[in-house]
């Protein structure tokens, strides 16, 4: 059993099946006991199982569909329609015959969404796993293989993720309810649970004792009957529990008068079986973004040079004085050099003035050819300045820095950028950086409605959009989205763009219509405009994608499907993805997707290999390791990471930061030997009072270490010598500000040794060494 799934079973559970463990303990087969099953099926009887599987006579919906945080109906749909509605003015239309659907009926009202209907008995039959045709995604070139290998790989996901969930079962559970909307579940450890359970989750309760009402009988009297119900429910919020208290599953709960009296029993506290379901919310959106990605490419492979480069783009390249990065002096009136949160202040250094440069080049030579181009990669180790990079580009498209020129770019500047991440922490980093940059009215943190803003921290509130009056994010009316230059949101959230039309294609289709309609001779009006034009430049001119290595395909796909835009002769969109595939990956649990959904877009696309347009060498990340050691892969930084550099900046695609601003050369020298080919540089000097200052105090607490043992054994002579001797033949660093300290300790499970409910390991003797570590620097002086 891993450490990740070590199983939830709280102690009351124990104790209720303690009588019956005895009698049903023998009847468990070793085979069954696997994975997270191991406590479960020693400690749950089987006919206490069967409850679940059992056909119910009634079951009751408490939340159909969407919802707020405060178990009130979700009103985010309304507002989709509303915003696909009237974004743009509607009009008759007067298009004629054109390549695009219809515009009234298509994009005025929301995109259709993929649906995959919920299969609660799934995980409690005995299926096999799910097997699906795998493209090899580094050969192929076809979007039919490559959208039907990511459905397999999803449906292979979503069933996995059913049978985990299955897994945090209840039997005999009691529940307390909070209000007439909501209930809760106390759980200890429910939150370390992997995979986690999210907001809009589904949980299904079915009351043990069954419920009694009065029925007519075939005499025409009344009497009681006995009859089963399944109530579904969904997860509203997730509260860890303070030191030992238990974890708090607030779930919806609006019971009608009739449903409340029918559970009354004052003779009891009534119990359920309490099981969980994966929301569809993740996979039903890939999947849309799917149906989007085949829909297009029936029309127009225009996406062929994103998901598939082969060659380089070319770009024309820029002038001497274009070419100069400046040190950031940002022209909005809200940034403040005293209180810099954007970094924007601080230089670049070379590698990181290339990848602002390659951006600058590209949306000074807009593309208005038939496909866009492929993406622009960044990418580098923790602590090279990628997220400092990025701000710096952002605010060089849009028009916030310098040039060298009298600066006159942000009155003219009509660039409006998406910026995606896969998680909301990544997404509320560079809002908080870039609002050092931007107005409050030029910002927007989207939401979902169901995300709690109790989540969200308090300087992020300001750069939202809530219903006056509640605690719901909505999206802002049309007025607002004129004046926004930044719209920030985390990859899945992009949907509610798509869903709600406010995507490039969209809105340039709606725009064509409404223009073609007041130059038409007979509209309704009666009125002649003469010359009406149309802004040729796309609502979001430019996609940054931040933590890019950690998001599925399909994730970055639905950002994707908000800014590519197919029509002929308009300019396209710019793509960056940003990361460090050495890093996080996808987060994946079934065993068969790793090659798909376990790795990431960005990694994918720097190991594919990309001709040159002059006929240059083919480039990767990393070649195919054929060896045991990363350390026997010759070659150097140019073969193994980046895709190519050619000077004055043409048929750029990748750039590689070497210098990392965090760490002394002696932190950086085994993850630079293992993981980055020996390229990864200190841009710091040390300072040499400081360094001696940690060294001495280092060497101290080394003089503390006691041996663990006194004398060793050379291996193969049976001789044996003595430390001292041992420590006089190792060639030590005592310059370097580090400490090894060997520890004879052992992990150990939290949830076997004591049924706390959570999966965290500890490892107690290690965790002493720390503090008796961490105590001796105090004394020693260092504060």
């Amino acid at each position: 059993m891993s450490h990740s799934d070590s199983p939830i079973l709280p102690p009351p559970l124990i104790l209720q099946s303690e009588i019956t463990m005895k009698k049903s303990k023998m009847k468990y087969k070793s085979n069954r006991l696997t994975g997270t099953a191991v406590l479960r099926d020693k400690f749950v009887p089987k006919h206490l199982n069967a409850i679940n599987l059992a056909p119910v006579a009634t079951r009751w919906v408490l939340c159909n569909g969407s919802f707020n945080a405060d178990g009130s109906p979700n009103d985010m749909e309304p507002v989709i329609a509303k915003m696909a509605e009237n974004f743009i003015p509607r009009v008759p239309c007067m298009c004629g015959e054109t390549p695009e659907p219809i515009h009234g009926s298509y994009y005025y009202s929301p995109s259709p969404v993929h649906r995959v209907p919920p299969d609660f008995q799934f995980a409690l039959r005995d299926n096999a796993h799910y097997y699906f045709n795998q493209a090899d995604l580094d050969e192929t070139t076809s979007i039919q293989e490559y959208s039907s290998t990511f459905r397999g790989a999803l449906r292979s996901e979503n069933e996995e993720r059913m049978r985990m969930y299955e897994k945090y079962s209840l039997l005999k559970w009691p529940l307390r309810r909070l209000d007439a909307r909501k209930a809760v579940i106390h759980i200890k450890g429910i939150c370390d649970a992997r995979p986690s359970l999210q907001v809009a989750d589904i949980v299904l309760l079915r009351p043990i004792q069954p419920l009694v009402a009065l029925m007519p009988n075939r005499w025409g009297t009344m009497e009681a009957q006995q009859y089963t119900i399944e109530i579904e429910s969904r997860i509203l919020h997730i509260i860890r529990g303070k030191r030992d208290k238990a974890d708090r599953i607030i779930i919806s709960w609006a019971l009608n008068l009739e449903e409340r009296d029918a559970l009354k029993d004052h003779s009891f506290v009534r119990e359920y079986s309490i099981r969980f379901f994966p929301s569809s919310a993740t996979i039903d959106r890939c999947l849309t973004a799917l149906n989007w990605l085949e829909n297009l490419a029936v029309q127009q492979d225009t996406l062929g040079d994103v998901l598939f480069p082969v060659t380089a783009p070319i770009v024309k390249p820029l002038t001497a004085e274009q070419r100069q990065v400046f040190r950031g002096v940002p022209t909005s009136a809200n940034y403040s050099s005293q209180i810099d949160i954007s970094d924007i202040g601080k230089p670049l250094n070379q590698l990181q003035s290339s990848f602002v440069r390659m951006v600058r080049a590209r949306t000074q030579d807009p593309n208005r050819s038939d496909k866009t181009r492929p993406p622009m990669i960044l990418t580098g180790p923790a602590g090279t300045g990628k997220t400092k990079t990025l701000i710096y580009a952002i605010a060089d498209v849009l028009g916030l820095l310098h040039h060298g020129q009298p600066n006159q770019q942000h009155q003219k500047n009509t660039n409006r950028v998406l910026v995606c991440c896969p998680s909301h922490a990544a997404s509320d980093v560079l809002t908080r950086r870039l609002s050092g940059l931007l107005k409050r009215s030029e910002i927007f943190r989207m939401f979902d409605a169901s995300r709690p803003s109790s989540t969200v921290p308090g300087y992020i509130l300001p750069f939202t959009c809530q219903v006056p009056g509640l605690d719901t994010f909505t999206l802002p009316p049309p007025s607002v989205w004129t004046g926004l230059r930044a719209i920030i949101c985390t990859c899945m959230d992009a949907h509610l763009l798509f869903r709600a039309q406010i995507t490039n294609r969209a809105i340039r289709a709606k725009q064509q219509c409404f223009r073609t309609f007041l130059l038409s001779e007979s509209n309704p009006l009666g009125l002649s405009f003469g010359q009406v034009t149309v802004n040729a430049d796309p609502f979001f001119t430019h996609l940054f994608v931040d933590e890019a290595a950690q998001a599925t395909e399909p994730e970055i796909l639905c950002p994707i499907s908000c800014v590519v835009d197919p029509h002929l002769g308009g300019r396209k969109v710019e793509i960056c993805l940003i990361g460090d595939p050495r890093q996080l990956s996808p987060r994946v649990f079934a065993s068969n997707v790793s090659d798909n959904l376990g790795r990431s877009f960005m990694e994918r696309l720097l190991r594919r290999p990309v001709t040159c347009m002059g006929g240059g060498e083919e480039s990767l990340l990393g070649p195919a390791v054929q060896h045991d050691s990363l350390l026997d892969n010759a070659g150097s930084l140019d073969d193994l990471i980046r895709y190519y550099a050619q000077v004055d900046g043409q048929e750029q695609l990748t750039i590689f930061l070497t210098e990392n601003y965090r760490g002394h050369p002696s932190f950086l020298m085994m993850p630079s030997s293992f993981f980055y080919f020996d390229r990864l540089r200190s841009a710091k000097v040390p300072d040499p009072p400081n360094l001696a200052f940690w060294v001495d105090r280092l060497r101290k607490v080394e003089a503390l270490t006691s041996p663990v043992a006194d004398s060793i054994e050379t291996p193969g002579t049976g001789v044996t010598s003595p430390m001292s001797d041992m420590f006089a033949q190792i060639h030590r660093q005592t310059t370097w500000p580090m400490h090894f300290r060997g520890v004879k300790g052992s992990d150990s499970s939290i949830a076997l040794e004591n049924f706390s409910g959570t999966d965290s390991w500890q490892n107690i003797v290690e965790a002493g060494v720390t503090v008796e570590i961490i105590s001796t620097l105090i004394k020693n002086g260092v504060e």
